[in-house]
């Protein structure tokens, strides 16, 4: 309120304040077996109901620094069968600025009774009107020693003159009967959805005691109160701020704002019209929609509507390429079979993984002999998986992992590789050889986990790739440093050209550090036939033999028409 309206108001007519008699207090009998006791309090009330401020309170208009209280009582407690159907406390106030639209610098007046905010927290009215607040008054306050004190914060988010309002009275109505039968239990409540306070979600209460809701083993109902806080500071009523009159256990979704905070007050009522003291559940929804209730928003989240699944991780596009001929270098052109690929491993909002994909194509194969390619985890088993299965060139396939591993999950991918590797030009080999380029065969894969498998178990992708022999199974070949399934031949380390030592920190290299096997982080040209990775990629051999500690992008520069279609 402007002060140009503070100081009109101060000038009004007297029909501006309403003439009431002082405290007044009476008690009716509704022939029903109920009385309702009615409790009023103005400017005219003394001591000990109200002391009237100098020039403030009751029929003045006051601002933030005038607070004042009053005292309505019930005196009627000593009956002991005497149990009380509703307290309910009416405040009639004028000019009351509390329309939501004023943000947090409206005209925000807290109630508050025996020290407790109340429900709703505020009188509630528009500019230039009078409007009645109704608030619910808990039993505790009347029950513990039949005073109920209230306090009026006026302006409560200023320290300035800025809104004033004036009451004209405050109304106690407690309608109670006199019987044996005890009041219902406290509801005891849950909700659906605890943690996902979204903006997408109904916000819905459950009664949880309702098989044991009264000690006479009434019938109970349940009373439903609704207050929203659309940033006022405090919740209102939710009708006051535009939103439906709800008076069920469910607020739609349609109903709900992101950054809003909604309350619900529970009350049980039984067959004899006893009441228990309210409950309440108060929700404070996200200013993001997190629809599938994963903790990540929809805004963050790669499967908005999955809560099992919450990131895309991929690898950047790379390639495997692998010498068949271990333990023995051979023509080590490194081309035998050659797969480009990516992998997406796919995480829950705990950073665990749900679904491994790979999405790739088999680039070459300069091999005479006929091999496999295998895919293994380490620390995973077999019955950790829900599903898994493996495209090739539009034929699928499930996977089935292969026995003979503890703690190793072992899957083959290319059952043999000369079978989907046929050049389109009649070569021997597939996109080895000067002239032949084949299209690319391509790769699919998926495997999904029954829960989630820790990170650190599984380890980082390309994991661990290995080919071997059709009719040599225990001939594997790996990675540098990867470590052999139990179904490898150890008799074939440190054998020919090979220098590994098994548990130790080299597998798969020569005694210079050679491999028979990488993982380049690119889109890599690989040797044609018969060509030394060495004479095709001159910069790989100090790479090799410093440990990868030199020439660190050695696959950027090739030997032109030593590699596939690098001329």
């Amino acid at each position: 309120m402007s002060l140009k309206k503070i100081i009109l108001a101060s000038v009004l007519s007297p029909s501006f304040c309403v003439i009431a008699a002082a405290t007044s207090t009476s008690t009716v009998d509704n022939q029903d077996g109920t009385f309702t006791y009615t409790q009023r309090i103005n400017k005219q009330s003394t001591a000990p109901h109200y002391l009237a401020p100098q020039n403030y309170g009751f029929d003045f208009y006051s601002h933030y620094s005038q607070d004042y209280g009053w005292q309505h009582s019930f005196e009627n407690l000593e009956d002991p069968l005497l149990k009380i159907q509703s307290a309910t406390l009416l405040i009639r106030g004028y000019d009351i600025d509390s329309e939501s639209f004023h943000g947090t610098s409206g005209e925000y007046d807290g109630i508050s009774v025996d020290g407790s905010e109340l429900n709703p927290g505020l009188l509630q009215g528009t500019n230039g009107t009078w409007s009645e607040t109704s608030f619910d008054v808990p039993l505790s306050a009347i029950t513990d020693d039949g005073l109920v004190n209230v306090f009026l914060d006026i302006d409560m988010n200023h320290d300035y003159v800025k809104w004033k309002t004036t009451l004209d009275y405050s109304e106690l109505v407690i309608t109670y009967a006199i019987t044996p039968n005890d009041s219902p239990y406290l509801p005891v409540l849950t909700v659906e959805n605890e943690s996902c306070l979204s903006p997408d979600k109904d916000l819905v209460i459950v009664v949880d005691n309702t098989e044991n809701a009264d000690p006479d083993g009434d019938s109970v109902t349940y009373q439903y109160r609704w207050f929203v806080d659309v940033g006022q500071g405090e919740v209102v009523d939710d009708e006051i701020v535009g939103k439906t009159d709800h008076s069920g256990s469910t607020v739609l979704a349609s109903q709900v704002q992101g950054g809003e905070i909604w309350r619900v007050q529970v009350t049980a009522i039984d067959s004899n019209g006893l009441i228990s003291n309210p409950a309440f559940y108060t929700w404070e929804v996200s200013a993001d929609t997190d629809s599938d209730c994963d903790g990540i928003s929809n805004i963050d989240d790669d499967y908005p509507n999955d809560p099992q699944r919450a990131s895309n991780n991929y690898t950047v596009k790379s390639t495997l390429a692998f010498e068949d001929l271990w333990p023995n270098k051979g023509d080590y052109d490194l081309n035998d079979f050659v797969m480009g690929y990516t992998f997406n491993v796919i995480k829950n909002a705990d950073n665990q993984v749900k679904q491994i994909d790979l999405t790739g194509s088999i680039n070459a194969r300069g091999a005479s002999n006929a091999n496999a390619f295998a895919l293994a985890f380490d620390n995973i088993s077999n019955e950790s998986v829900q599903s898994a299965s493996i495209d090739i060139a539009g034929n699928t396939r499930s996977l089935v992992a292969e026995a003979g591993h503890t703690n190793q999950l072992v899957y083959t991918l290319v059952e043999n590789i000369h079978d989907v590797t046929v050049s389109a030009n009649g070569y021997q080999f597939f996109n080895t050889q000067s002239g032949d380029e084949s299209d690319v065969v391509p790769v699919t894969m998926s495997i999904i986990f029954n829960d989630t498998v820790n990170t650190s178990d599984i380890g980082n992708a390309p994991f661990n790739p290995f080919i071997y022999p059709v009719n040599d199974r225990g001939r594997e070949v790996h990675l540098p440093n990867h470590s052999p399934t139990a179904l490898a031949n150890a008799d074939l380390f440190k054998t020919g050209d090979d220098n590994s030592e098994v548990g130790g920190a080299q597998t798969y290299m020569t005694t210079d550090g050679h491999p028979w096997a990488l993982d380049v982080t690119s889109v890599w040209s690989h040797p044609i036939e018969n060509v030394d990775i060495v004479n095709a990629y001159p910069m790989i051999k100090e790479w090799a033999e410093s440990k990868k500690g030199k020439n660190t992008t050695w696959y950027n520069e090739p030997v032109k028409g030593k590699c596939w279609k690098c001329n």
